[in-house]
């Protein structure tokens, strides 16, 4: 009786130990995404703004390569077309944060301005201007 009770207990303990480390398995380093306010901001021009940012950080060549046609037309973003059929991921991807493992753009870093003019085009319509 006192052996049962004893390996009771320490089933429980364990239960209780794994329980807790489970539970505490949070990734602190975890940013939240980024808040993007495009009220009363300017109209952006698909033209002037967002083709830039897509050519220097998107479409680019080499290691890493996404959306320059080399990872399949679908998600060439150099075709606007493409770029608008796929404007809200592009939104979510860009305002998360860069340890999230959907982040975008994989390699390098977008700063604020131009996280900013990416959510604001696509918020406007994402529109050819």
């Amino acid at each position: 009786m006192l052996r049962s009770l004893q390996s009771l207990f320490l089933s429980l303990v364990v239960v209780i130990v794994v329980a807790i480390t489970i539970g505490s398995c949070v990734d602190h380093d975890l940013a939240p995404p980024v808040v993007v306010n495009c009220e009363g901001s300017k109209t952006v021009s698909y033209v002037n703004d967002v083709i830039p940012i897509i050519n220097t950080h998107c479409a680019i060549q080499g290691d890493g390569a996404c959306h320059n046609g080399g990872n399949g037309d679908d998600i060439n973003w150099t075709k606007l077309t493409n770029l608008q059929n796929h404007a809200s991921e592009l939104e979510r991807r860009v305002k998360l944060a860069p340890s999230d493992p959907d982040h975008m753009p994989r390699i390098g870093k977008l700063e604020l301005a131009d996280i900013t003019l990416l959510v604001c085009w696509v918020e406007q319509g994402a529109q050819n201007n």
